[in-house]
């Protein structure tokens, strides 16, 4: 047999250990100072203007102006003379008809007398509509005056702060070699 050396070795082991660095950050609140002024709102509003114009009730109950009174009655003359007129012709043809029985002139005369003067219309017509209204609205006159809001903010910097981590390097297992010499026999 052949004598052998025997060689063995071992490899280091390094063992890192290592902590993250840590930041601690805070941020405090802003600092607010508001101030509002509220709007001034100034509305000017006159009473508008009524008119009541009622003179077709006054000519319905007591004739109204005289202008107005007499131009009614004057108005209506063309239409009493026409009706006259109309009434005449039939008067004549009346008393122009012999082959009717009776007496035309009395019987006229007295139907004349009945009647008496011709209907005018005297006071105006008389109705719940104669009083007109014309109301007219003044302008209202708004004048707005805008507020004002004023925000003054006071932002603060943020508070940041690191904590450091570590890093531990060591030797976990240390590199060797072992060398085993042949065993030699001497008594031999």
């Amino acid at each position: 047999m052949i004598p052998r050396i025997s060689i063995q070795s071992q490899r280091g082991i390094i063992g890192i250990e290592s902590q993250r660095g840590q930041y601690e950050i805070s941020r405090p609140q802003p600092d607010l100072n508001i101030r509002s002024e509220r709007a001034t709102i100034t509305a000017n509003n006159k009473p508008g203007t009524l008119i009541v114009d009622q003179s077709l009730t006054n000519e319905a109950l007591n004739g109204g102006k005289p202008q107005a009174f007499w131009e009614r009655i004057y108005s209506q003359y063309k239409q009493v003379a026409a009706q006259n007129i109309q009434q005449i012709v039939e008067n004549g043809n009346r008393m122009g008809a012999l082959h009717i029985k009776g007496n035309p002139i009395a019987d006229i005369a007295l139907n004349e007398f009945i009647e008496g003067a011709p209907d005018l219309q005297v006071f105006g017509y008389a109705s719940p509509a104669n009083i007109a209204f014309q109301y007219t609205p003044n302008d209202v006159n708004i004048q707005v005056e805008r507020g004002n809001v004023t925000v003054d903010a006071q932002i603060h910097r943020p508070d940041i702060q690191f904590h450091r981590g570590s890093v531990k390097i060591y030797m976990q297992q240390y590199p060797k070699v072992t060398i085993t010499p042949p065993e030699i026999d001497i008594t031999a």
